[in-house]
């Protein structure tokens, strides 16, 4: 049976007693951010097609809207928030005693009744409301979208809300309250997209119909207003782009799904994946949203968070059990629905959607359409460029036929400025391969569509850089260790990102050819680790020659190189050290190193960053061979919780769409351990910068086991 989530009211206790609606403090909702004024007004629509779903006797569906627009000036009346008819009912319901009813009738809003419209074509937004709550507890998000110039209907749905007033006066109560079973909800759900419908069919064909463009609506909702917003989408193809805010979805989306954009904003502890049997309704429909979707937490939200009810019910002293106040909750709210329907219905990208803002720390991405990469947390803009390298002085290991050896390269740096298009993440080609055999549900070009913050072919700022050269695992493309390029590189640092031909799923070069993996075709033998290692040792060398003897040879302190890789390419790190003195120190990030480090080993800086093992700190025969000879500043740390994709890009986009890869570290935060510890090494070793996290562990997750 579905919980009905209501006032959630705890702690009900007051010094005024019951005060009068003169002596209350003013009550106001949240100013609207957008620069236009706002009108609105009351309409009454009745649909004769079709009975009352809920009350059998009366032989049409009537409906108060309220209608919400741009208009010219801010001077005349104020909407009044509710009668106080509908105040009495709401606290009835919720049984709230001790605060007269009158005080609703006075709440502050911004929206002057029955002013001229300014503008046409707009686009518009259907806002329909929770179970048994009036349309007026959606009134600050509807002035907000109205102020950045988007026509707003705020829907009753009569019976189904325990006030509705209409003009001739009479009131109508909530006749489907009672019984809440699996029917019921089906019921609810079918009824409102019906509403939603004939409101649209009524407003598209009246005086209205030249203030709203039909071809750019959407529809948002609050709990069971935001669960029927699929079930509209699905009967109704005018409605281009659709949000739930918290709301359970009882109504399973059916194949083929939706293939229009929708979003999920909730309560973080509710509607996280896995937390119960909310968030699982999300998670069921998920999989049938066909179309650009994300799925978003905040919090120390409360159900009523999201809507004027803990707004005003706030101000009042009623606590509903949130930590987040709620002014800052409505600002939350406003942001990512305005930005939702910015970019879905005027075409406005909207970087707040593609990952997570510093601006909204509260909001989590639990899963999301559109992969993306951490921010960088340096002060510098970054650049890159690809670069083809052909190094002719030795044959293909891999592919003896080919008589050289060909390498792609990409090179990130500080830039000059943040402005320009950003760096493509992959290939169709390489996103293709990389993504064949995974088992996920996305199509094989998804991986091009990879939200990154590096700027392409941007000018360079600076130069005799610190050189950073990043090595990635086995099978795995050079684009895997983004993330932690575009970091170092927004600190100052050049970073050289080798692919590894023939070593990974695929590369790509200029002239439009795509190499495959034939190393995955031999024998994978003690010989061939010991290839593969050295291998790469010499793609290192022949990298490094070929940048500082090239026209970026000024962007690069020959004097300052290091190297870090992951797997594979961690533990080519020690051969590579060992056989090209200009890497001055070097990372393993959970490598296994094959090629033993014999004497006299190996007096450079080294640290080694592994996953979590078992016992913590467990011994290692391989590192603990190497470490004997590491003579010396070293390092050997170890990140509870994660596992060995944590480190990269892979760990980041499995999180994204809700991949259990065993971890119990979310890989953003491992990312975020990564960066600073690779950071603080090469600050320490390639610029000489003490840094005390490499002495002592700055994070919880973090331990020193040499």
């Amino acid at each position: 049976m579905k919980r009905i989530v209501l006032f959630t009211v705890t702690a009900l206790t007051f010094a005024l007693g019951t005060p009068s609606a003169s002596a209350s403090p003013a009550l106001s909702l949240a100013a609207p951010t957008g620069s236009q004024p706002v009108g609105t007004t009351s309409l009454y629509l009745k649909d004769t097609s079709r009975p009352d779903p809920w009350v059998a006797t009366v032989p049409y569906r009537e409906l108060m809207v309220s209608l919400f627009y741009p208009t010219a000036s801010s001077q005349g009346p104020k909407k009044q928030f509710m009668t106080e008819t509908e105040a009495a009912a709401v606290f009835e319901e919720a049984g709230i005693t001790g605060i007269p009813p009158s005080v609703l009738t006075t709440v502050h809003t911004d929206a002057v009744v029955d002013a001229r419209p300014a503008g046409r074509r707009l686009p518009l937004v259907v806002l329909s409301p929770g179970f048994k709550r009036p349309r007026a507890e959606l009134t600050s998000l509807a002035e907000d979208l109205a102020s950045h110039g988007t026509a707003v209907v705020v829907v009753d749905h009569t019976y189904e809300n325990v006030a509705t007033t209409f003009p001739d006066g009479h009131v109508t109560g909530c006749a489907a309250c009672g019984h809440y079973d699996e029917a019921f909800w089906k019921k609810l759900a079918g009824g409102r997209a019906k509403d939603v419908s004939f409101v649209l069919d009524s407003l598209t064909h009246s005086k209205w119909a030249s203030l709203i463009d039909p071809a750019r609506i959407g529809m948002a909702g609050h709990s069971v207003g935001g669960s029927s917003a699929i079930g509209a989408m699905v009967a109704d193809p005018r409605i281009k782009a659709g949000i739930d805010v918290d709301g359970t979805t009882d109504v399973p989306l059916l194949a083929p799904g939706l293939d229009r954009p929708f979003l999920f904003l909730g309560r973080a502890n509710t509607y996280t994946p896995g937390t119960g049997v909310e968030s699982g309704s999300w998670q069921r429909d998920w999989d049938q949203l066909k179309g650009w979707k994300r799925w978003l937490v905040v919090a120390g939200m409360a159900h009523p968070s999201f809507t004027d009810i803990g707004l005003v019910g706030e101000q009042l002293g009623l606590d509903f059990g949130a930590t987040t106040p709620a002014a800052r909750g409505q600002a939350v709210t406003a942001a990512y629905v305005r930005a939702f329907f910015d970019q879905h219905l005027r075409g406005v990208p909207q970087p707040l959607l593609d990952q997570p803002s510093s601006r909204f720390p509260e909001v989590s991405f639990a899963m999301t359409s559109t992969p993306y990469l951490p921010a960088p947390t340096g002060d510098r803009p970054v650049g890159s460029t690809a670069v083809y390298l052909k190094d002719t002085s030795r044959a293909d290991p891999w592919v003896p036929s080919v008589p050289y050896r060909e390498l792609m390269v990409s090179l990130f740096y500080p830039a000059e400025s943040p402005r320009g298009p950003k760096t493509r993440y992959v290939t169709a080609a390489e996103s293709a391969a990389l993504l064949d055999g995974s088992g996920l549900k996305v199509p094989p070009d998804w991986l091009t569509t990879m939200v990154t913050h590096s700027v392409a072919d941007a000018r360079p700022a600076g130069s005799h850089l610190p050189l950073v050269v990043l090595s990635p695992g086995y099978t795995k493309p050079r684009a895997t260790l983004s993330a932690l390029a575009e970091d170092l590189a927004s600190h100052g640092y050049a970073v050289a990102l080798v692919g590894h031909t023939y070593e990974n799923t695929g590369t790509s070069f200029p002239d439009g050819r795509f190499a495959g993996c034939a190393s995955c075709e031999v024998p994978h033998d003690s010989a061939f680790w010991t290839k593969l290692e050295l291998g790469r040792a010499a793609d290192v060398s022949f990298v490094l020659d070929s940048l500082t003897h090239s026209k970026r040879a000024s962007l690069i302190d020959a004097s300052r190189i290091g190297m870090a890789g992951h797997s594979m390419g961690g533990a080519s790190t020690i051969p590579t050290m060992v056989a090209d003195a200009r890497v001055k120190a070097g990372i393993d990030i959970d490598g296994r190193t094959e090629v033993p480090l014999t004497p006299p080993g190996l007096s450079r800086p080294f640290m080694f960053l592994s996953h979590e093992q078992t016992p913590a700190c467990a011994p290692n025969e391989p590192w603990e061979r190497d470490w004997a000879q590491l003579t010396g500043w070293r390092r050997w740390l170890e990140v509870a919780g994660t596992k060995h994709a944590s480190f990269t890009d892979v760990g980041l986009v499995g999180d994204q769409l809700g991949v259990d890869v065993g971890a119990t570290t979310s890989a953003a935060r491992t990312q975020e351990i990564t960066r600073t510890y690779v950071n603080a090494f090469f600050d320490q070793h390639l610029r000489g910068v003490k840094q005390p996290v490499l002495d002592t562990p700055g994070y919880p997750e973090v331990s020193f086991c040499r």
